[in-house]
């Protein structure tokens, strides 16, 4: 049985996800191809955007491998590689595909969380990118950083905080 925790958890990972997708739909072709330079690689608003649907997919795989008892291998070299390798990949994404990206894949994410009862939220698993162990939980709260640590940089990168 789902708890209160998962569904607050899902809530705000949809609610921020939503606000992505808002920013996504409501900014002018100029400021989709801004480069969000304050990130240090030189990706377009669109890339970056781009980049937060996929994690959607990451942060669903890791937190069903956390749920396994396995450990969570991903290095951050490994995900500075992916990342890399998204950029040079999409470096010219459209915004429709980004936004049914955006909304499938964060609905996804939200949903699994939602299912989560306490127990699984409580099991934890190594996660080597981070060194550390986590929660399920807190691997669900690294999906909802994410969208908001690049929604953020989005938002600055286009003055609009």
């Amino acid at each position: 049985m789902s708890s209160e925790r998962a569904r607050q958890l899902a809530a705000s990972i949809e609610a921020i996800n939503l606000e992505m997708i808002q920013l996504v739909r409501g900014i002018s072709e100029e400021q989709w191809q801004t480069q969000c330079n304050d990130e240090g690689d030189g990706r377009s608003v669109g890339v970056v955007a781009h980049h937060v649907a996929h994690g959607h997919r990451y942060s669903r795989e890791w937190l069903e491998t956390a749920l396994s008892g396995q450990d969570v291998t991903v290095t951050i070299d490994q995900i500075n590689d992916e990342n890399a390798e998204h950029a040079a990949t999409y470096h010219d994404v459209g915004r429709g595909e980004t936004v049914v990206l955006l909304e499938t894949l964060g609905r996804e994410l939200g949903d699994r969380v939602a299912q989560l009862s306490d127990e699984e939220l409580d099991r934890t698993a190594f996660h080597r990118g981070a060194g550390r162990e986590m929660t399920v939980e807190a691997f669900g709260r690294v999906g909802h950083r994410h969208i908001a640590g690049h929604l953020s940089t989005i938002r600055k990168t286009l003055d609009l905080e």
